[in-house]
């Protein structure tokens, strides 16, 4: 089976459209119970917030109005109480917070489990766990900026809800997107190590470890776990590459890889190899461009300028923005 043949074959083949439903059904479950756990936190806090506030409005009232010493000395004590308890009480969520998000993916991989035959083969069973898992990541993507909506006679106040969201949760989306992740990871772990050869199962756990490494990507503070996990999605297209030899679309995964880790050298190589296969590829030929002003390879950068022009490509002109590139240190490859 080529790689071509992979990406046009769909992943189901047994009552694809039921258990499909039921994927969805479960994710939205499972979304509704990840949206439960995380407001009630917001509510943990604004409910100590609003505590404090009141006993704090009580004790300057009592200091400045009332001038009662033993009202001061409780409306103090109060405070100082419920600082404490609020502290304890958010260590105690902080530890729990996790093994909520390990419990929801459970059930969330329990259901799923249950909606797959018994009989089904093992390659099957796991490509379809891996990818239910995946979908469930996929629509906590959907809702990212999207927990609270508000009524449309205020919706011009939902750009601050979602920066609100933002703030707020984040880092909880992320990690439970991480959670699914890797879980992905582990069924496609077990489906390669019952058929190693399995083309379809490399170029979908490469996908599934590019998706994670995109994740950590955004925090500057996991970048150990971004470069580890970028370059096992690099040995998995190195496995098909070896597998279907001579795929373009291979060379083109190893080359967004390649520039994620900032390996710009081996990322032109691959699109080189690309062009070799699809010589008349106008948008490899532009990114190929783009690199190469980046590099400081002027004189090559405007070669290919000069044949997409041949080639009336529509965005040729765009490329000459980027000239100036290595002096700049400008990169934006990725918005593309």
């Amino acid at each position: 089976m080529s790689v071509n043949e992979i990406k046009s074959e769909t992943f189901w083949r047994f009552n694809r459209e039921g258990f499909h439903k039921n994927v969805e059904s479960h994710c939205s479950a499972g979304l509704k119970q990840f949206k439960k756990i995380i407001r009630s936190y917001v509510f943990f806090h604004l409910f100590f917030l609003g505590l404090l506030t009141g006993e704090v409005t009580t004790f300057f009232l009592s200091l400045t109005l009332l001038f009662q010493t033993s009202l001061i000395a409780l409306s103090l004590a109060a405070i100082l109480l419920t600082g404490f308890v609020y502290l304890i009480l958010l260590f105690y969520f902080q530890t729990k917070k996790p093994e909520q998000f390990l419990e929801l993916r459970n059930f969330f991989m329990l259901l799923c489990k249950k909606g797959l035959p018994k009989n089904l083969i093992t390659s099957e069973y796991h490509l379809s766990l891996a990818n239910a898992a995946y979908r469930f990541a996929a629509h906590l993507s959907r809702e990212e900026g999207q927990l609270y909506t508000l009524p449309q006679k205020i919706g011009s106040l939902n750009q601050v809800m979602r920066k609100v969201t933002d703030l707020c949760h984040r880092k909880d989306i992320q990690r439970m997107k991480e959670v699914l992740f890797l879980v992905s990871i582990s069924e496609h772990i077990q489906l390669i190590k019952n058929a190693p050869t399995n083309l379809e199962a490399h170029a979908s756990l490469a996908n599934a470890y590019v998706a994670l490494s995109r994740l950590y990507q955004k925090r500057e503070s996991e970048r150990e776990k971004f470069q580890t996990a970028a370059k096992k999605a690099i040995q998995e297209y190195k496995i098909i590459d070896h597998l279907s030899p001579n795929d373009p679309w291979v060379y083109a995964q190893l080359a967004s890889c390649y520039h994620d880790l900032k390996m710009h050298d081996e990322e032109i190589a691959h699109y080189e190899k690309v062009l070799e296969l699809c010589p008349e590829d106008k948008q490899i030929l532009f990114r190929l461009g783009i690199l190469c002003f980046q590099q400081g390879e002027n004189a090559r950068g405007l070669q290919i300028y000069e044949k997409l022009k041949e080639m009336l490509f529509s965005r040729a002109d765009e490329l000459i923005d980027f000239y100036d590139a290595n002096l700049k240190q400008e990169y934006f490859i990725s918005s593309l």
